[in-house]
């Protein structure tokens, strides 16, 4: 493994260390490496402090005596928020990543109560196994006690502010997404009005009980897709509003080579979620699996909720990996970085999108975190 590759493992990891994550991706060793690092800064602080303004004499013992107990700390807070990470679900871990009141008390608490608590514990097991009177610790006055809390609390509120300044950053980056999604959609929607004003126009004449029922369709797809466009957040009954009007729309344009159904829970449907995350899945499974097949085929939509999270499945049995020999796959996955971008802006790792492509078909899945509303950016 080279360096830069080293390097690139310990950023990524340090972006993330201050955040909870249910899923950990980044190496172990990284994480441990940074966790070891703010053990061995705390206690070098504290002694600059006491050397500089106590004037003491620090020998050897005493630090690798500091060195050991501030990895005991680091460590013991690195556990214990990992654990948190496990056993507490994603929306709640969602919610404290947000950076809200709530979240900058814990984040500024908890690191000082385990800190204190592992300090004591450390104490104990080193006046137990080297049978040396420890003096001079936190506990051993009321103004040591209150000189450390002042200080752990300093350092407390300088990382809630810094946590809610990322916050902040992701918020704008967000809103920068957002408005380059808009943009892209602005760019594209004409071009799908205008195809699909020209084929009702071709049917009036020979087929106008056809040409009707475009007209229909595409009125309903461009009342539901107008709606979603103008909110920050939709409830997925809006989506699948918008996406059966546009399958609709498509499954008489491509005369009857297009069959689809729908089928989601009634949790699933009311749940919230950024609106156009389906849409763009339904329109590759039919541009790029089922429009450029022959016979056409099968479109299915499904969505559930379970474990606190909301999975949704595009699935059809068009070209699949025989896609790219029929048609070039333009488009296809700038719409699934888009989304994916979107994802991981909203939130964070808490959602992902897996595309499976087979010989018989293709199927998307994407799972959301479920919550019953979205923070605005």
């Amino acid at each position: 493994m080279s360096i830069q590759s080293l390097q690139q493992d310990l950023a990524y990891a340090l972006s993330r260390y201050f955040h909870l994550h249910k899923r950990r991706d980044e190496p172990a060793w990284a994480r441990l490496l940074i966790s070891s690092a703010f053990g061995l800064f705390f206690p070098t602080f504290f002694i600059s402090l006491a050397v500089v303004f106590g004037r003491v004499n620090v020998g050897l013992s005493t630090l690798l005596f500091s060195y050991a107990m501030g990895l005991f700390i680091a460590f013991s807070i690195h556990c214990f928020y990992r654990a948190f990470e496990r056993l507490v679900p994603e929306p709640t871990l969602q919610r404290l990543n947000r950076g809200e009141l709530k979240a900058g008390v814990f984040f500024a608490v908890v690191p000082i109560a385990i800190m204190l608590l592992s300090f004591w514990i450390f104490i104990q097991l080193a006046r137990v196994l080297t049978e040396v009177e420890i003096r001079n610790t936190p506990f051993d006055s009321t103004r040591a006690i209150g000189q450390f809390l002042f200080i752990s609390l300093v350092f407390a509120l300088i990382g809630t502010y810094l946590a809610w300044q990322a916050a902040k950053r992701r918020s704008l980056q967000l809103q920068a997404t957002e408005a380059q999604l808009l943009r892209m959609q602005a760019q594209i929607e004409p071009h799908f009005l205008f195809n699909s004003l020209a084929a009702v126009q071709s049917l009036i004449d020979p087929a106008p009980e056809r040409a009707k029922q475009m007209l229909e369709h595409f009125t309903d797809y461009l009342r539901a897709s107008l709606q979603t466009l103008r909110a920050e957040v939709c409830t997925l009954e809006q989506e699948l509003q918008a996406v059966q009007s546009y399958l609709g729309l498509m499954q008489i344009r491509m005369n009857e080579r297009l069959s689809f159904e729908i089928e989601a829970t009634t949790e699933a449907r009311q749940a919230m979620l950024l609106p156009l995350l389906l849409q763009p899945l339904v329109e590759n499974a039919i541009n790029h699996g089922l429009e450029s097949k022959p016979d056409g085929g099968h479109l299915r939509i499904s969505a559930s909720v379970a474990d606190s999270a909301l999975t949704i499945q595009v699935l059809d049995n068009g070209l699949g990996l025989a896609a790219p020999k029929h048609r070039a796959r333009h488009g296809n996955g700038l719409a699934l970085k888009n989304i994916r971008e979107r994802l991981a802006a909203r939130y964070d790792d808490g959602a992902a999108l897996d595309l499976d492509l087979t010989d018989t078909g293709c199927c998307a899945t994407l799972r959301l975190p479920l919550e019953k509303d979205l923070p605005q950016p």
